[in-house]
């Protein structure tokens, strides 16, 4: 099965003996509706790339927000598996 967003996974995943292969941070607030396991085989990590249109480098609001999001990746990477 494939969906358009994560958002739609936690319920899919409740409502069906579907699994899904996700980040983990994504989902740990469905603790109380969902099974999160670590996979011990997956240490693997992958990039994840902002893109925008150029007209908007400029922007205060935008680049706020691209700001931000590299912020809390970074902090985010205490929460990724090690190889």
């Amino acid at each position: 099965m494939s969906a358009g967003s994560f958002l739609f996974i936690p319920e899919i995943v409740s409502s069906s003996d579907l699994v899904a292969l996700v980040p983990r941070r994504l989902f740990r607030a469905q603790s109380e509706r969902l099974t999160i396991i670590d996979l011990p085989w997956l240490s693997e990590r992958f990039d994840i790339g902002l893109i925008w249109h150029e007209r908007c480098h400029g922007h205060a609001g935008q680049r706020w927000v691209r700001e931000l999001i590299g912020k809390l990746m970074v902090e985010g990477e205490d929460d990724a598996p090690r190889g």
